[in-house]
């Protein structure tokens, strides 16, 4: 995993590197006021934000739902294309207990802590997804470099690492049939690759607010990393299929990218 993150890291850092912003261009037999059209903004943006995510396929019969973080960053080039990556972590409290703690519980379907009390125990979703992505630009409002704020769709898709797990909350020592080996038992951790499919809607202004809203598909193949399924007293089923449909809003940071020798729309007209 850590070799995935390290190489898409440089890939990332190859590209904007050796991508250069291409100076405008000037018609030498026109005015300014009819020159050609000039160099539209190739950016940097970092993004960070959250969202909410419906789960269905084998996802689902633990965890309905969740909430997510969206972090990320891209390469976005003269309103065309862009490359990036993204990294989402999951997070909730919405995960299914009826079947999750098999025979160790009591007729009464409780289970109890040392001192012969029910036991007080939280279950949350925990896990992450990070993806190399990449998509088409398409503007709705062009931008450029001497006016840069602009409308745009982007569609994207994205291949990478996905992995989740139950969390178990409660009181060290009074819950023993959930600790160390029986709470890995319990906790269906699962990881495997997934495909991510984004539409969003993207305002640039790198003068005040820039930001963008989306839905996002995703589908994962798990393996489960466990020996043993104590909730079943069985070995875990091999592999699962996860399906999620969500929606996520971001904060943009842009940066735009120029070269020594690009002549800006702000000079040009000067």
């Amino acid at each position: 995993m850590k070799q995935l993150i390290a190489s898409i890291f440089a890939l990332l850092l190859s590209v904007t590197a050796i991508c250069q912003v291409a100076a405008p261009t000037i018609s030498q037999s026109s005015s300014p006021s009819t020159s050609t059209a000039l160099t539209r903004p190739t950016w940097v943006a970092m993004h960070v934000g959250g969202g909410f995510q419906l789960n269905a396929g084998g996802w689902r019969e633990r965890y309905n739902a969740n909430a997510k973080f969206d972090l990320g960053a891209e390469y976005q080039h003269k309103e065309q294309w862009l490359v990036g990556f993204n990294y989402v972590p999951y997070t909730g409290g919405w995960v299914n207990t009826d079947s999750l703690y098999g025979d160790i519980i009591s007729n009464a379907n409780y289970l109890f802590d040392v001192n012969g009390n029910p036991a007080v125990i939280r279950t949350y979703m925990r896990g992450f997804n990070f993806c190399a992505t990449g998509g088409k630009i398409i503007p709705l409002k062009q931008s450029t470099l001497k006016n840069p704020r602009t409308w745009s769709l982007q569609l994207i898709g994205g291949l990478g690492y996905h992995e989740h797990f139950t969390k178990f909350q409660f009181d060290k020592g009074l819950v023993p049939q959930l600790e160390g080996f029986y709470e890995a038992g319990h906790d269906n951790y699962r990881a495997g690759y997934c495909f991510t499919e984004q539409v969003r809607l993207q305002y640039m202004n790198p003068n005040t607010l820039s930001f963008h809203v989306g839905l996002g598909l995703i589908q994962g193949v798990t393996k489960n990393m466990r020996e043993w399924d104590m909730s079943t007293f069985r070995a875990p089923d091999a592999r699962q299929t996860d399906f999620g449909f969500g929606i996520n809003c971001n904060l943009v940071i842009p940066i735009i990218i120029y070269t020594k020798n690009a002549v800006r729309e702000t000079e040009y007209f000067e």
